[in-house]
C-alpha cells in the first residue's frame, strides 16, 4: 500500500476476492483454520475462530504456494488482516488439486421427479 504525503489517500494493493479455507499457525505451535476472502501480493483478508491479536506473528499455507509468513495488521471480531513478509506470486495459488469438471450438456431426470401432467386426483371417480 502507497500513500500519498500531500492528499492524504491511499492505494490499495490489487487483491484477488476468493473464499478458501486455509491452515494457519503461530510461531508457539498453536494451530487453526482460517477461511482466506481476498489475497494480494503483500496480505490477506480473512475469517478464523482461533485468538489472535495485532502484531502477532503467523504462517499461512497457501496452495500452490507454499507456507507464507506475515504478521496480524488488524483484528475485527473474527475477521483479520494479515500482511506477509515478503510479497507471494498470486500467478502460483492454485485453487484446489482436484481437476476442473464442466456439468454436463444435458441432464437425465428421473420419471418420479418429471412434472406431472395428469392432475386427476387418485382414487376419485365422478358419479352419473
Amino acid at each position: 500500500m502507497s500513500c500519498d504525503s500531500q492528499g492524504g489517500t491511499c492505494d490499495r494493493a490489487k487483491r484477488k476476492s476468493l473464499l478458501t479455507k486455509t491452515p494457519l499457525h503461530n510461531e508457539s505451535g498453536g494451530r487453526g483454520d482460517a477461511r482466506v476472502r481476498n489475497l494480494s501480493a503483500r496480505g490477506l483478508g480473512g475469517v478464523t475462530d482461533i485468538a489472535i491479536k495485532p502484531g502477532q506473528n503467523l504462517v499461512i499455507i497457501l496452495n500452490g504456494i507454499g507456507p507464507v509468513r506475515g504478521r496480524i495488521a488488524w483484528v475485527d471480531g473474527k475477521k483479520f488482516g494479515m500482511e506477509f513478509d515478503k510479497a507471494i506470486d498470486l500467478d502460483r495459488l492454485e485453487m484446489t488439486n482436484a481437476p476442473i469438471t464442466h456439468a454436463p450438456e444435458r441432464f437425465s431426470v428421473a420419471s418420479r421427479f418429471q412434472p406431472v401432467t395428469d392432475y386427476k386426483r387418485p382414487g376419485f371417480t365422478h358419479r352419473r
